[in-house]
């Protein structure tokens, strides 16, 4: 499968995504076996098994026996050709030209202003080997979000409620005055997107040193609040993505909108880490999977962003 010529952000995020696998699980993957279908599970919903099928039960009764009885058996790749399709004017991925679906039985549908990350997805899927690694779908898991969840206004506002707590005391906000590693990199990394934030929103941002002094305005709470709820589905999906692997808001509103990039947004989230690392050194392997994990989540965000 040939992918068509992208934006460069977008070849550097695939980068990200097809590098060392991230620790946690973006999405999981079952196959009811009463369908043709293999459907993306979003991370934190459950399998059911669908009544009166055997042969289902009996694979559930094996699966629980012995030491792993907690760990889900591995599921082999079943397609053999990778496609991008059109349904109703969206692009669809085909599996043997079969369409993939989300987790509730829906059409993974991607708009026709975002062709790339048709694409992008239908590599996902592609690049998969013997077995599938449910971490290496992070795109198709923001879509089948975007679609089962955060289509439904009580989630919605739901998310928007808690992706604004990190708002609240968010770590761009808090700029320490020592060590002098640190105080540099917050300048480089965190100044520029309160700025951005400020004068694109016309809000006012407080910056402080003190962790316990740290809040923000309502009246700049509920102008960001006004902006997200105006983000399609899939936008919002990629924020609250960026947004809890970075652990801070203004970080990852500036990624989905375009205005820093991913491994800007991974300096900018790992300061602290990056500081520390310069006067104790690196921890083999450790900060590797790290980094690369965190550039994983960001890099889908971003390309799900784009066109969204």
């Amino acid at each position: 499968m040939v992918l068509p010529n992208g934006r460069h952000c977008l070849g550097a995020a695939m980068r990200y995504m097809r590098s060392v696998p991230a620790r946690r699980v973006c999405c999981q993957l079952r196959r009811p076996l009463t369908t043709t279908h293999w459907t993306p599970s979003v991370q934190g919903t459950e399998t059911t098994q669908p009544p009166n099928q055997d042969r289902q039960s009996q694979v559930a009764t094996d699966s629980g026996k012995g030491a792993n009885a907690n760990k889900a058996p591995a599921i082999r790749r079943f397609w053999r050709d990778v496609s991008v399709g059109e349904h109703d004017g969206d692009y669809v991925v085909l599996l043997d030209k079969r369409p993939i679906k989300t987790p509730d039985g829906k059409l993974v549908r991607i708009s026709q202003g975002q062709r790339v990350l048709a694409w992008l997805i239908a590599g996902e899927w592609e690049s998969q080997k013997e077995t599938l690694n449910a971490h290496s779908l992070p795109l198709t898991s923001l879509v089948s979000r975007s679609i089962d969840g955060l289509s439904n206004p009580n989630m919605r506002a739901e998310v928007i409620n808690r992706l604004l707590n990190y708002f609240q005391t968010d770590s761009v906000c808090l700029h320490d005055t020592h060590p002098r590693a640190l105080v540099d990199l917050q300048q480089k990394y965190y100044s520029p997107i309160v700025d951005w934030a400020r004068s694109t929103y016309d809000i006012d941002i407080q910056i402080t040193s003190d962790i316990f002094a740290l809040r923000q305005k309502n009246a700049s709470i509920e102008r960001l609040r006004n902006v997200v709820s105006e983000l399609s589905p899939l936008k919002l999906a990629a924020l609250e993505r960026a947004v809890m692997s970075a652990k801070s808001f203004l970080i990852g509103l500036a990624l989905v909108q375009l205005r820093i990039t991913v491994e800007e947004a991974a300096m900018a989230a790992q300061a602290e880490a990056n500081a520390q690392t310069q006067f104790w050194g690196e921890l083999e392997n450790a900060h590797d999977l790290d980094n690369t994990a965190m550039r994983q989540v960001l890099g889908a965000s971003a390309c799900a962003a784009i066109g969204a």
